[in-house]
């Protein structure tokens, strides 16, 4: 028969489940019920609240996570409000596994003791900031063979757990979400954005680096490993990516290499350089790598007309003017393009360049080749010059 696990054994696996949810929310429910038993409590939840938006950002219970306010049990819906000192001295405590301190002062156990099942009942607040808390309750369970001194000590063994577990997992969601929008931005490049290791292996691509391996029979991914076409290219990417890496390391290498491939016809420039944080990150876990831009070589305008219309309330025709500007056009093609005169495609650039704040064309396409680029026909502007009779014939 198998021995029963200590109580040591119980508090130390329960720490490790605290620590393990701060990583990954899914494990959460698990350490609530083994919170649940090894204190004596009943009913533990865990809530992040947003203060600013006044909604539950997230529930947990030991029956589940809950991220819609909907279907969050009637507890979760809203935190208990704790006086204001007694929230910032208890995160304080908690933070620094001091809770003899906060028991031992007569006004914060009258309005609720830190680790007392009382206080756990109305709520405890594990971390504090002007947008975000992290509350933690739970009831004590009176036919418990725990008695309430014995409950207190354990309770007090864990909760600092519990709170540094909230202050890292808040941490784990700020980094999150800003790798997310990172990325994102990356998506809306018009231009393959990708980070290799020196072996060839994709860390990260974005949309359009993802669109040109599929389609360029050059270039193929196989099982996370960038794979080119013939050996003799293979050879020469994998020597710009090692220069680029390792070099970049030592800050041997300050500037990129490049190269091109030709797909359907047009060329695609490579352009292979090192990727260099502005912050240390050195480690046992960082691997050498590069980052390796890949033209875009689809005929296209320079942006949307949307983009110049929200960014600097251009009507839609000083768009599509801007538009073909900034593509390269003259005057007298645009002219002949969109059935204006000279004269008012200058008037119409006199007015952009007012509302842009630029003072020549020069420096309004500069600005313009600054932002997200698509398709002219994206931009809802006819790519192809046709004959003036031919379009009056329509």
């Amino acid at each position: 028969m198998g021995e029963h696990p200590s109580t040591d054994d119980v508090f130390h696996r329960l720490v490790d489940c605290i620590y393990e949810s701060a990583m990954d929310v899914a494990a959460m429910p698990a350490a609530l019920d083994l919170f649940s038993r090894y204190t004596g409590t009943g009913s533990p939840s865990y809530l992040i609240w947003d203060k600013l938006a006044e909604r539950a950002r997230l529930g947990v219970t030991p029956h589940g996570c809950f991220t819609n306010a909907s279907g969050m049990p009637d507890n979760l819906r809203a935190p208990t409000h704790l006086p204001p000192d007694y929230a910032q001295r208890a995160c304080m405590a908690a933070t620094a596994g001091d809770t003899t301190a906060l028991l031992a002062e007569p006004e914060v156990a009258t309005a609720a003791p830190l680790f007392d099942c009382r206080g756990l009942e109305h709520g405890i607040r594990l971390f504090d900031t002007s947008d975000v808390c992290v509350l933690m309750s739970a009831t004590p369970t009176a036919d418990h063979a725990l008695t309430h001194d014995h409950r207190q000590k354990r309770l007090a063994q864990v909760m600092p757990h519990w709170a540094r577990a909230a202050r890292m997992q808040h941490r784990n969601f700020e980094l999150s979400g800003l790798a997310s929008l990172g990325l994102a931005s990356l998506d809306t490049l018009d231009f393959g954005v990708m980070v290799l290791q020196a072996d060839m292996r994709v860390r990260y691509a974005n949309s359009w680096a993802e669109a040109l391996v599929q389609a360029d029979t050059n270039l193929a991914l196989d099982n996370g490993v960038l794979r080119a076409r013939p050996e003799s290219l293979q050879a020469v990417l994998l020597k710009l990516l090692d220069a680029a890496a390792h070099g970049g390391r030592n800050g041997a290498s300050a500037a990129g290499s490049w190269m091109h491939i030709t797909s359907g016809g047009q060329p695609v420039p490579i352009i292979v350089m090192p990727l260099v944080s502005r912050q240390p990150v050195e480690g046992p876990w960082q691997l050498p790598m590069a980052m390796m831009l890949l033209g875009n070589s689809e005929s296209r305008s320079v942006l949307d007309a949307g983009v110049l219309t929200s960014l600097f309330g251009l009507s839609r025709k000083e768009s599509i003017i801007a538009i073909r500007l900034a593509a390269g056009e003259t005057l007298s093609e645009i002219a002949e393009r969109e059935f204006l005169s000279p004269h008012t495609v200058r008037v119409h650039i006199r007015d952009t360049l007012r509302k842009t704040g630029t003072h020549r064309q020069s420096e309004l396409v500069r600005l313009l080749h600054l932002l997200p680029g698509v398709d002219l026909d994206r931009a809802g502007v006819s790519s192809v010059a046709q004959p003036r009779a031919a379009r009056r014939a329509r």
